[in-house]
């Protein structure tokens, strides 16, 4: 994958967690796997329109798999659990 496809997986993956935070039940899913069982994930970012920019690019399918990779990894970090107390471990 060259540096043009990874900032291309990036500009989809952002446009995947925009929609994905816009709706109440699927921002609070932690795993991108999970969102299936209420979208079709798949489609998410606008994926499936006719049109869409990713559809004229070569790589297609590996950028739309690294963003869902990324999205996958933003889902853990935005739902993870955080201990209460955390400032204080940090020493803060």
């Amino acid at each position: 994958m060259t540096n043009q496809d990874l900032i291309k997986a990036q500009r989809l993956s952002r446009d995947i967690l925009l929609e994905i935070l816009s709706d109440d039940t699927l921002k609070t899913i932690d795993n991108f796997g999970d969102l299936h069982d209420h979208v079709d994930a798949n489609c998410l970012g606008g994926c499936c329109e006719p049109g869409h920019w990713l559809h004229d690019e070569e790589n297609e399918l590996d950028i739309l798999n690294e963003a869902q990779n990324m999205v996958n990894e933003a889902l853990g970090v935005i739902n993870a659990e955080i201990p209460d107390d955390s400032n204080e471990t940090e020493g803060n």
